[in-house]
């Protein structure tokens, strides 16, 4: 190797040019003779532009991914384009010392994490990546990406490599990059700085388990080490407990899921075409693609369910509203069904709040879901099966939705403030609280506006023993079966009609976890929970009520229906009947 020579950008295009014409040229600049591989310790000269790039790169991986990297496609070699959950994986990686991904099949997540380990290596000096996974081809193919990714850097960017094997490879900036399948005693023996573990839910127990163990105090004990899980579920294992701790906040890992349908162009048909490719098995789509840890038989709703809001489900838009605009900062995060018209509220309709709480740190959400009380339609009516009272004839609508994880409750409250007292009328309004966490500070800054008063909450017991009726709903293990069982119920026969997005996408995942509760088994379930509350509203007698003064204005037909569905029901033939039914008729009973 000339030890002296100087290389640039324009000098190594030149030897490439030279090579492609059969010129014999110097290769020291080349590692192994290959023009893709850039040789160790060999002077360049970068030009200011570069230095730009370089510092570019080095601040934000999605620019270095955008800009520098190929990967190949079935067309051949091509420019990544990023999809958008991809960003935020990679922002994930760079901002995170510990991230895990539950992830579909066939998303990119190893190309993402591939592409992150090249930047990595690239913008680090002495530091050890290590890749596992349940099988040594499946470390050695990831190396080959990242290697592919690295063959089609410009020369300016790539370190050089002082070794390359399959599993294996050695830059001059001090980075080695290791593979092995995963054993009990994998890496052990030398310092990791970045971990990389793939499929992590389909590595053996016997050998994951210690292996985490003895890895991770390891890595935890360096201020600057890093772990990246990525898998698709496998039941109940070591990748669930660390997945769930993150969602619930119990561990320092940062989570994401990407469900199949977060894919451009994966609709329900080709959910179907998948299943029937997987041998008509969803409940293995729902475990490969649907990111689900459970079987089917746990999970709270059927698949005809599923398949029937999936038809439905939309991205709900925001509206500006010039009153709100007054009122509040910034309401971005309160959105809409595009068929309701935030700005031409009628004064005769009722509508339900219905808020789960959170403390507004990046964590869990706060959500208020936004119901509209409607008669059902004349056609679903007839087609009800038993008639219980007037309530069968009225359904709760989904309209709109605020949710938001960073606004404190007091924040939350002062939005929430706006929409009951200044642009909904307060007095068609029903508010269903989850008790549980903070509920009384939210109940406290309400109770300050002028308009407040205590009814606006919906009051309920909150322990079997307590006789007195108090602001909100205490969900405790006892009632939160009763409510979801019946929940499923209400979804199921239309009582509780739903399409927004993030509401369907918690409900289809809420299901049963290995100790038999009801939680989201993909993320956040905390739209979820809003429609579980509901169910306390539905049996209370403030829903009767309400459906008391919605009946006058309803046109007759609906009162014609209704009276001949519970005759038919009860009629034996006898007079008495009749007459009580009248009387009932007449003291509104109903």
């Amino acid at each position: 190797m000339n030890e002296n020579m100087i290389w640039s950008t324009e000098l190594i295009n030149e030897q490439i040019r030279k090579i492609d014409s059969g010129e014999t040229v110097n290769m020291d600049c080349f590692y192994g003779g290959d023009v893709t591989l850039r040789n160790s310790d060999i002077l360049f000269q970068y030009t200011k532009d570069e230095q730009k790039e370089l510092l570019k790169c080095a601040s934000d991986v999605v620019y270095f991914a955008n800009n520098y990297c190929y990967t190949m496609t079935d067309e051949g070699i091509k420019p990544i384009v990023l999809r958008d959950y991809q960003i935020e994986m990679l922002r994930m990686f760079q901002n995170n010392r510990y991230s895990i991904v539950n992830a579909s099949r066939q998303v990119g997540k190893t190309t993402c994490a591939s592409i992150f380990m090249m930047w990595y290596i690239c913008f680090n000096y002495e530091k050890n990546i290590l890749v596992i996974a349940n099988k040594l081809t499946t470390t050695i193919e990831i190396v080959d990406k990242i290697k592919n990714i690295y063959r089609n850097l410009p020369f300016f960017l790539k370190p050089g490599i002082s070794s390359d094997a399959k599993t294996f490879m050695k830059f001059d900036n001090g980075c080695r990059l290791f593979s092995q399948a995963t054993t009990k005693t994998s890496a052990i023996g030398f310092t990791i700085h970045l971990l990389y573990a793939d499929e992590f839910a389909h590595i053996n127990r016997n050998f994951i388990v210690p292996f985490y163990r003895s890895i991770f105090p390891t890595l935890s004990s360096s201020d600057i080490s890093r772990i990246i899980i990525t898998s698709t579920p496998n039941k109940f294992n070591l990748f669930y407990e660390l997945y769930m701790g993150a969602i619930e906040g119990k561990n320092d890992y940062k989570a994401m899921v990407v469900p199949w349908y977060k894919v451009a162009g994966r609709d329900e048909e080709w959910k179907q075409r998948e299943i029937a490719n997987l041998g008509g098995n969803e409940e293995l789509f729902n475990q490969e693609y649907g990111c689900q840890f459970l079987t089917s038989s746990s999970m709270l709703l059927s698949g005809s369910i599923v398949r029937f809001l999936e038809k439905i489900k939309k991205q709900y838009i925001w509206q500006e509203n010039e009153k709100m605009n007054e009122l509040v900062e910034n309401y971005g995060d309160l959105l809409w069904d595009d068929k309701f018209d935030f700005n031409n509220i009628n004064n005769n309709d009722k509508f339900i709040f219905s808020i789960d709480l959170s403390d507004g740190v990046g964590k869990d959400y706060t959500v208020c879901n936004i119901f509209k009380i409607e008669p059902v339609s004349i056609a679903q009516f007839k087609k009800r099966k038993r008639i219980k009272d007037e309530t069968d004839m009225f359904r709760l609508r989904q309209i709109g939705i605020w949710r938001s994880n960073i606004y404190s409750i007091n924040e939350f409250a002062s939005i929430l403030s706006a929409l009951v007292f200044d642009i909904f009328n307060s007095d068609n309004v029903k508010i269903v609280l989850e008790i549980n966490f903070k509920g009384d500070l939210l109940i406290e800054y309400m109770s300050k506006h002028r308009n407040y008063y205590s009814n606006i909450f919906l009051h309920t017991r909150h322990s079997s023993s307590n006789k007195q009726l108090n602001p909100g709903v205490k969900i405790k293990r006892d009632n939160k079966d009763i409510y979801v069982s019946e929940l499923k119920t209400l979804i199921q026969n239309k009582y509780i009609i739903i399409n927004e997005k993030n509401t369907i996408e918690e409900i289809e995942n809420f299901g049963l976890d290995k100790d038999g509760r009801y939680r989201g088994q993909m993320g956040h379930d905390d739209c979820a929970m809003t429609l579980v509350n509901l169910v306390a509203f539905i049996n209370s007698n403030s829903y009767g009520e309400i459906i008391e003064d919605m009946i006058d204005i309803q046109p007759a037909i609906y009162r014609k229906i209704y009276d001949n569905k519970i005759f038919n029901e009860n009629n034996d033939n006898s007079k008495i009947l009749v007459d009580f039914f009248k009387e009932i008729q007449k003291v509104n009973l109903f």
